[in-house]
């Protein structure tokens, strides 16, 4: 099991080589997990829906609690024509958690609150996503 140091330490790791690509940026994360991640952020998204996964739901404070716990936990929403994911970190849930992202067209932000990764709009659909390396 991966410690909430161990996936912090590879969101470093990877960051700039995935700063302009959020999917790559989860995908190279997950790997070094022992994950398998495939597709886009929308097929990413459809992906984590499902088992293995857990469901957090729009509840970020639960986000926050199992990234705590050593989870690997995503934000995700669909969109057309791109969704976006973000790697939750542990800590603060207040008033909003830190993560990591890649941005396509762009450039990300590491250990940043979540508000800078979605429109205003948005953010109250994020979902959020856990699994345990």
């Amino acid at each position: 099991m991966a410690d909430k140091k161990d996936i912090k330490t590879l969101c470093e790791n990877h960051w700039d080589d995935w700063k302009g690509d959020c999917s790559g940026f989860l995908k190279a994360v997950a790997a070094d997990l022992g994950l398998t991640l495939t597709g886009d952020a929308n097929a990413l998204v459809g992906t984590m829906s499902g088992a293995p996964w857990s469901q957090l739901g729009t509840d970020k404070d639960k986000a926050v609690a199992y990234a705590g716990l050593g989870y690997l936990v995503v934000a995700g929403l669909k969109a057309t024509p791109h969704g976006h994911v973000a790697i939750i970190m542990p800590g603060v849930s207040k008033p909003y958690p830190l993560a990591y992202w890649g941005r396509y067209g762009g450039s990300g932000r590491k250990n940043t609150a979540l508000n800078y990764s979605w429109s205003h709009k948005d953010l109250a659909s994020v979902q959020y996503y856990a699994i345990r390396p």
